[in-house]
């Protein structure tokens, strides 16, 4: 069993001990357990899965193109990073299985206090895998996991596992029990607390959903609307990691910053110059600050080579918000600045919920409201999740031609594409998931061009599978090529990316 790194605080998970029904199967002596407790590994893997889906995918921001590269940009131009695949399986899936495994084996594995514990486990365990999958394509899946039992796993084609994951979540909702609490304090996502819990199992099935909806229509359908009525219905079941203050628990995006003491990326011209400051958005000084050289927003031009990035001086650009505070050696960080050390890592919010109804509305699914009541909503819900509460500011940005449903330039996939990309900022995977599901006119070539070939996209389709599994699992990955229908490129489309 993987011995676990973090510890957020060990009040969390002694409250999260102390409380409730017996836990799992410890050994008398507290002083040596016979296993690591299932809360620290849920609290752990929490916490790994925030890190990935804010640091360590953080070229999915580049290729989402919401950031750009001030220094060593060959990311931003296509070098792929392969590195997630261990992060996924090593560092956040084994802690999952794990729970779930200390969890059934407890004396009490029968109670609804459990049996909610391995449901919430199991609802992480298929937002990983759907991570991953929509990263590389078919991954290990049903053979994965099994440590010395089975060390070249086979790979699954997309289909199956999205059927899988579909499955896995409806097992989940079905067993959890509102009246019963789960982790606790060590949840940090949480709390706890089985409502929100099974809210966002319901959003994330109708993420799913949608995203094959391309490629299975029907079975896409049924799930949306099975989804829709138990979904979030506010920022308040948004579901995010908040991090601690203090090291090693801390924001890694804070800790890089400080720890390195430079700039080395910062806000895209895409974002920027081509999307907010045309819209009057007044998320702008939420999402980066104004420049350090005369103030002002200003993005840098996406996918410069390492000598034009480099002639180039931070200064002259926007960097993520909360930069200044650091380079001015301040501690007064917005609650929602990207930098702040106990910032936000988010995995899902109302905003994307709102605009996957709108969605599905258009794709005349049978769910509550209007096509351009839920787009509005989730341009409101977006404005306020990042901290602007004016309601008149956010009325008049709605209001704009270029913004309202009925006028916003493009068809129903690029009006909600372009907001939905926008509201997602912060969460690398989903942005450039939904750009290459929906198609929406808004990513540019890198200026300086790409380095591999990416096809006639203008952006990377998939990340290619590590070396490591050419070496060490060779027949499991010519058996996941042949399941891509194309070659392990950075062009090969998706099962559910059909256009």
């Amino acid at each position: 069993m993987k011995h676990t790194k973090y510890l957020l605080t060990t009040l969390a998970l002694l409250s999260a001990l102390s409380c409730g029904k017996n836990f799992g199967d410890l050994n008398t002596d507290p002083n040596n357990p016979s296993q690591v407790p299932a809360a620290f590994l849920l609290t752990n893997a929490q916490k790994s899965f925030a890190d990935q889906n804010i640091s360590g995918s953080f070229y999915a921001g580049l290729w989402a193109q919401y950031y750009a590269q001030n220094n060593y940009t060959d990311i931003s131009r296509y070098a792929y990073f392969s590195g997630v695949w261990a992060w996924y399986y090593a560092e956040i899936l084994e802690d999952l299985r794990e729970v779930q495994r200390i969890v059934s084996g407890s004396p009490d594995a029968s109670s609804a206090i459990s049996k909610n514990r391995a449901a919430v486990a199991k609802i992480l365990e298929v937002a990983v895998f759907h991570d991953l999958t929509d990263v590389f394509g078919p991954v290990p899946f049903a053979e994965a996991l099994l440590a010395d039992k089975n060390r070249t796993p086979q790979y699954d084609n997309q289909q199956d596992i999205y059927q899988g994951l579909l499955r896995d979540l409806k097992a989940a909702i079905a067993q959890m029990d509102e009246s019963e609490g789960s982790f606790g304090a060590a949840d940090i996502i949480y709390g706890g607390d089985v409502v929100r819990w099974k809210k966002f199992a319901q959003s994330l099935r109708m993420r799913i959903a949608l995203r094959m909806t391309d490629a299975d229509e029907a079975m896409a359908k049924a799930e949306v609307e099975a989804a829709a009525a138990g979904v979030f219905t506010g920022n308040a079941d948004n579901a995010a990691f908040r991090y601690l203050v203090g090291q090693p628990n801390n924001n890694p995006l804070h800790q890089g910053r400080v720890e390195r003491g430079d700039a080395d990326w910062c806000i895209s011209n895409i974002l920027i110059d081509k999307t907010l400051l045309p819209l009057a958005d007044p998320r702008l000084p939420h999402f980066a600050d104004e420049k350090a050289d005369g103030g002002g927003f200003r993005g840098r031009p996406y996918g410069q080579n390492n000598g034009n990035a480099a002639a180039q001086d931070p200064s002259l650009y926007s960097q993520p918000s909360g930069a200044a505070v650091i380079r001015e050696g301040g501690t007064n960080f917005k609650a929602t600045d990207l930098l702040a050390p106990d910032g936000l890592s988010r995995f899902m919010s109302y905003a994307e919920v709102c605009f996957m109804l709108a969605e599905a509305k258009e794709r005349n699914c049978n769910v509550p409201g209007t096509a351009a009541d839920w787009y509005h909503a989730g341009i409101q819900a977006s404005i306020e999740e990042w901290g602007v509460g004016d309601p008149n500011a956010i009325a008049a940005n709605i209001a704009q031609t270029h913004v309202k449903y009925n006028t916003a330039p493009g068809d129903s996939k690029q009006k909600i594409g372009v907001q939905k990309w926008i509201a997602l900022y912060s969460q690398g995977i989903q942005g450039w998931c939904e750009w290459r599901r929906l198609d929406f006119q808004k990513l540019e070539l890198p200026v300086d061009g790409a380095i591999f070939d990416i096809g006639s996209k203008v952006a990377p389709v998939r990340v290619i599978y590590p070396v490591e599994e050419q070496t060490q699992n060779r027949t499991g990955y010519q058996q996941g090529v042949s399941l891509l229908n194309g070659p392990d490129r950075l062009f090969t489309r998706l099962w559910w990316d059909v256009q």
